[in-house]
């Protein structure tokens, strides 16, 4: 049996985009290292949790009104106040937005709906 070959270099090249997708996965935006920039909690809008894994390190990655993003220490008194103001906001607490991520097995924080 004889196969051409552009079906051998067809072949090919499916079988190593599908190891190149696996071996690197796809794209995250990940927070490389916190960051030491603090803005008025008034600019911030919304946060979402990067847990280890994919990403180096935990952060809590928050949102500014201008469409930035500030990737903080989860444990810094700052982001703790920032994170109460956004649940505050929001008219949930802590717990329950964050009691949504303890425990996934996924890197994909879940969307809350109202």
């Amino acid at each position: 049996m004889r196969f051409s070959p552009v079906i051998v270099a067809l072949l090919c090249f499916t079988s190593w985009m599908s190891m190149a997708h696996t071996t690197n996965g796809p794209v995250a935006s990940c927070c490389p290292r916190w960051s030491k920039t603090r803005v008025r909690l008034e600019l911030i809008v919304d946060y979402t949790n990067q847990s280890e894994g994919i990403c180096p390190i935990r952060a809590v990655v928050f949102q500014t009104k201008s469409g930035k993003r500030i990737c903080s220490d989860p444990d810094s008194v700052w982001a703790e106040r920032a994170i109460q103001k956004v649940d505050k906001e929001k008219g949930k607490t802590t717990t329950q937005k964050t009691g949504l991520i303890k425990g996934s097995t996924s890197n994909i924080t879940p969307a809350l709906h109202q």
